[in-house]
């Protein structure tokens, strides 16, 4: 770049930090043909006249620089967002992605937009943000490489089979199998592919024409979408969540299985989870180990029942010494045998795993223990949950205070054992 063009460069950027987009804009034009760096010149034009509210001048812009720059990730980035203005949201999407992959910071940015998003309960802005999980969260959620397209509720799905796979944990599948129906109800044949724990769960979803576990061969089908991108694809928004309860229901066999092995009901049956899956990432923020979930496990008057599928070494010990609690970890097959057991029970309390998610889904009443970050799902500031409206949450009022929590919970179910066992209690 010349001294002359150098100086132009300077007031461009000097005019556009003071807010002066016209100024800054006709100087960038003077260097048009100028400049080595014409790519990025080309670009900053066209990101002015996004700025100004020209998607139009802006899209020719930003192709240009593209052209002349094929790895300019933030022309990218703004050609998807002036795409998105014109409506022609497919062609955004893949703009935005392909942004993403030249420069992953650009996903990690806007996965961090997505949660703040979605904990305030803005989803038009949330659930679209939160397609960058794919590039941003490789370890968890590898890329299927599909050369079908993803189905955004943008094309008529009657007569077309589409295949709806399961990504991330056990919770996740669990909490977002609720839209299968919906998407049957559009005149499609449903392909579902889930983890194996929840196959049994799962096959029975009205609307269900195929179930394949992970990894399985999947048949023909001409669209998919994942399990996490159907609230985009529904433009779910809080009041439209879908939540009609239950949307599992138990295997007859296994509830009587399980009615066996209790045998008669004397008191009140209450399931617990302390500590779910350690390879999650913020395990350490939503687990609590037993020896500290003691405080409310002191309850003669009911039966304490352990409702998660692993107890870890550190937590063995406590468990052992705590008669009455019994342990059903070891007899788990799947999440069918779960939910069979929790419908057995008259409450649940459990901390963030998809034990919660699986209570939730079959309707059952639950007490949720949250850290003070919550995960982005439960919102903030409100104890109840609109995705599961059986569940009541009890947060942390300052981080890592789980005493303060568990307190709570111990004060409500003495208070809820009290009136159970009132006589004169409505």
């Amino acid at each position: 770049m010349s001294d002359f063009a150098d100086l132009l460069f300077q007031r461009a950027e000097q005019a556009y930090d003071q807010g002066k987009l016209a100024e800054a804009e006709g100087v960038l034009r003077m260097l048009l043909g100028r400049s080595l760096r014409e790519a990025h010149v080309t670009y900053l034009l066209g990101h002015l006249r996004l700025l100004q509210h020209d998607p139009i001048e802006a899209e020719a812009l930003l192709r240009s620089a593209i052209e002349l720059d094929a790895s300019h990730a933030r022309a990218h980035e703004d050609l998807g967002l002036a795409l998105a203005t014109l409506g022609r949201h497919r062609e955004a999407r893949e703009m935005r992605l392909r942004a993403m992959e030249l420069d992953p910071e650009l996903a990690r940015q806007r996965m961090v937009k997505a949660f703040d998003a979605l904990r305030a309960g803005d989803f038009t802005t949330g659930w679209e943000e939160y397609e960058s999980r794919i590039i941003a969260a490789p370890g968890i959620l590898p890329r299927r490489g599909f050369a079908q397209q993803q189905w955004y509720g943008d094309s008529d799905l009657a007569g077309k089979t589409i295949l709806l796979h399961a990504e991330q944990g056990h919770g996740d599948a669990i909490q977002f199998v609720r839209y299968v129906p919906m998407v049957a109800a559009l005149g499609a044949k449903v392909v579902l592919e889930i983890h194996r724990p929840l196959v049994p769960l799962a096959a029975a979803i009205p609307g269900v024409a195929q179930i394949c576990q992970l990894g399985e061969p999947f048949p023909h089908f001409d669209l998919h979408c994942p399990l996490m991108s159907l609230p985009l694809a529904f433009g779910t928004q809080l009041a439209t969540i879908p939540a009609d309860i239950p949307y599992l229901t138990v295997p007859r066999e296994r509830l009587a299985r399980w009615r066996r092995r209790l045998g008669p009901r004397r008191r009140m049956r209450i399931g617990i989870a302390w500590s779910g899956n350690p390879d999650y990432g913020d395990d350490s923020k939503r687990s609590i180990p037993l020896a500290d979930f003691t405080r409310i496990l002191d309850r003669p008057e009911c039966e304490l029942h352990v409702i998660q599928n692993d107890v870890r070494a550190s937590d063995k010990e406590v468990l052992n010494g705590l008669t009455h609690l019994v342990d059903h970890s070891t007899l788990f097959g799947d999440f069918a045998d779960t939910a069979a057991l929790i419908s057995l029970l008259d409450l649940v309390i459990a901390v963030d795993t998809s034990v919660a998610h699986l209570a939730g889904a079959i309707g059952w009443p639950t007490w949720l223990l949250l850290p003070h970050l919550a995960d982005w799902r439960w919102l903030a500031d409100r104890d109840d949950s609109p995705w599961y409206p059986t569940l009541w949450l009890f947060r942390q009022e300052t981080e890592a205070d789980w005493a303060g929590v568990l307190d709570r919970v111990a004060h409500q179910l003495t208070a809820m054992l009290a009136e159970a066992h009132d006589p004169d209690a409505a």
